[in-house]
Formats: structure tokens, sequence, C-alpha cells
């Protein structure tokens, strides 16, 4: 099941071989890591390093692979398929999704010669530090704050559901300076694990995306040195095109866990006889197929035109972006559900597949922007103008 429209290049043929042998050889582990939400973190981490899927889209200059976002979707997508799971995309997540991206957004060379090496070889994984606990999708409205006190900044605040948390080395953290207002007064610093003031502490348990960590940081007069800074205020707009590198993964996650899902059924429905005969021979049963595999093309679509529309390869297009994790997110869930259905009891019981793709699924709807915020951007972007959520 591995047609597709697309004329792949031979690097993205090997990106998806090396990213879909990764994933298949954790899947004995997935249900495992589903019911314990717990995962051997350090093996994987060491593992996707020595495959080459660490830093894709890392600039070569800084040690990266140079890849674009094409590669990074395709990337995560056969991880995921493979292991029909979304814990092996959370694996590539720290060393090439939206915290690596959002210091690649910075207008400083010495940040970016100090951290994105280590980034880009595996040795260290960055997240993004965004939602707070008053303001999970008003994201203009955040409180974190960060003042300049001599050679330091000092913030305080608190961030929520931040993927990495507490295992990451690194935090890209939205903050907001001189007490502006606003998207105005929104910027960006980096934040080491360990920095003095800072507190985390592990999250709670979640439906689906089990295993990988997310938790909670508190910023107490937590200092950082002022050359963390990756974007000052007034820069709100070149972050979030940054932060739309996470719509992306997730969209393609999504178009993984799919594809999964689907190669789940057809096998089952291939070797499960019923009446004397295999069930797929029933209408009922290859008509569900038929409208996976529709779906699944429809998305793959969508996801593969977002990468490939991105700004300078690396930053993804906030239209395209929305529209590919508004469609895979929901289609992921679809197909998902469909193929509970072909295995019938089997597809409910908590040792299959598509039970657990079917609730990374709807974790991942509410990632990286919520289906409601999405259709905001999208009717925005569209329409050209904006719908003021306010009072």
């Amino acid at each position: 099941m591995d047609k597709t429209a697309f004329d792949l290049s031979p690097k993205q043929r090997e990106i998806k071989e090396k990213a879909r042998a990764f994933g298949e050889k954790w899947a004995p582990l997935a249900a495992e890591i589903d019911v314990s939400d717990k995962a051997p973190r350090e093996e994987m981490i060491k593992d996707h390093i020595e495959m080459g899927l660490a830093g894709i889209t890392i600039p070569a200059k800084y040690g990266g692979q140079d890849l674009n976002c094409i590669e990074f979707a395709l990337a995560i997508e056969e991880a995921s398929r493979g292991m029909k799971s979304w814990y092996a995309g959370d694996i590539l997540f720290g060393t090439t999704c939206t915290g690596p991206t959002v210091v690649m957004a910075s207008d400083d060379e010495a940040l970016k010669n100090k951290y994105l090496p280590p980034l880009a070889r595996g040795e260290k994984s960055a997240a993004i530090a965004m939602t707070e606990p008053k303001y999970g999708s008003a994201v203009t409205d955040l409180e974190t704050s960060a003042v300049l006190d001599g050679d330091h900044y000092i913030l305080n605040g608190t961030k929520r559901f931040i993927t990495g948390a507490p295992e990451y080395d690194l935090y890209a953290t939205f903050v907001r300076f001189k007490g502006i207002p606003g998207s105005k007064g929104i910027g960006a610093v980096l934040v080491e694990k360990g920095a003095p003031g800072l507190t985390m502490e592990e999250g709670k348990q979640v439906l689906g995306g089990r295993g990988g960590p997310h938790g909670t940081l508190y910023f107490n007069d937590c200092r950082i040195p002022k050359q963390n800074l990756i974007l000052r205020e007034g820069k709100f707009g070149k972050l979030m095109l940054a932060f739309n590198m996470e719509r992306l993964y997730i969209a393609s996650l999504c178009l993984g866990l799919a594809e999964a899902s689907l190669d789940t059924a057809i096998d089952y429905s291939n070797k499960r006889e019923q009446f004397g005969k295999p069930v797929n021979e029933f209408q009922s049963i290859y008509h569900l197929i038929a409208e996976m595999w529709t779906e699944i093309e429809s998305a793959r679509y969508s996801v593969y035109m977002a990468a490939l529309t991105a700004e300078e390869g690396k930053f993804p297009k906030p239209l395209e972006v929305s529209t590919a994790k508004y469609i895979a997110a929901n289609i992921s869930r679809d197909v998902s559900f469909k193929a509970m259905q072909i295995l019938g009891g089997d597809g409910v019981v908590m040792d299959t597949s598509p039970q657990r793709c079917f609730r990374d699924a709807i974790l991942s709807a509410t990632t990286g922007g919520t289906m409601q915020v999405l259709k905001n951007v999208i009717a925005t972007l569209v329409l050209g103008k904006r719908f003021d959520q306010r009072k």
C-alpha cells in the first residue's frame, strides 16, 4: 500500500525507508508503551540517531541534514505508520520539529551556532513552551513575562501541556516583553533544563499520545542569559511561521496513523473468514476499505502540498498547513474507527492497534491548534479579514 501520485526523489525514498524501519523495529513495544505510559526513550533516541533521522531540516552549516519539510513529513508519516503509534514520531519531534524550528527562526547567529548543532546530532531535544493554564488557544493573551535585568532575563509564569517536559533539554518559550499587550509584545527565549528558577512536573495521563513526556513548566524569577533571546517583541508573525512546523508534524502523524489502521484492516480482512469466505469479500467491508483508501489519499495530497509549499523549505505556510492538519486529523479519526469496525470485537481490545491509533487521532485534534482554531485561521486567510473573538 505504498502507491502515491508524488514522484519522490531517491533521498526522499531513503528517508521513507529508514523511518518505516525505525517504526517497525519498535512496533512490538507499542501496546506495552500505551498501557504503561512509559517508553524506552533513551534507546529509541540513540536508534533514530544511528538511522540518520535526527536534525532533518536543520541547515548543514549547523550540522543538520539540510532537508526540507517534505522529507520531515515523510519521516513522521512512515515512523508512525511503522510503529502504529504516535510515539515513534515524538522521537523525531525533539530534534527537528517546532523547538528547533523556532531556534532556526532567530536573528542571532551565535545562538544558532551554540544550540542547533547538538540538536542536529540528536544529543539534545528542544520543545516549544507556549500554552498557558489561562490561555490555551488565546496565544496573544499569554502572561509569562520576560524582564531584562542586567545580563539576564527574569521569567515569571506557567506553561502547561508542554510536549517534552520534563525530559527535554531545551524549551523555546513564548514570553511577553515590557508588558506590551497583544501579539506585539510577544517574543521567545530559549530556556535550558536546570535553569535557576525553573521547575517542571509531569502532566496528567491523557487519552492518547501515551509514553511521551508532557508536563508543566513553572518560572519563578527564572534567570536565563540575555544571549538566549530567540526573537524579541514585534516578531510574532515570524514565531508563528516557525510554530506551523508543529501543525505539519501532527498532520503527517495523522496520515501515518490512518495508513497504519488501513494496513491492519486489510491484513485482518484477508485472513478472517466468516460464512466460508474472507470478510473482505462482503460489500460492507470492501466499501469501508474503499472509503478509507480515498480518505487517506486526500489527506496525503494535503499534507505533502503543505510541506512542499513551505517557505525556504523549512517554514510551513499557515493556510496550507492548517488545512492539512484539519483534514488529516479528521480523516485519521474516521479511518481508525472504520478499522475498528472491520476487526469487530478485536477492534476494541487494548492490544490491537486501530483503537490506539483512534485515541492518538483524538489527541491530535487538540494539539497544535484545535479544529475550531484551525477553521478560524483558514477563514481568516481565505476571506482576507480577521474575526475578533473578544467581547
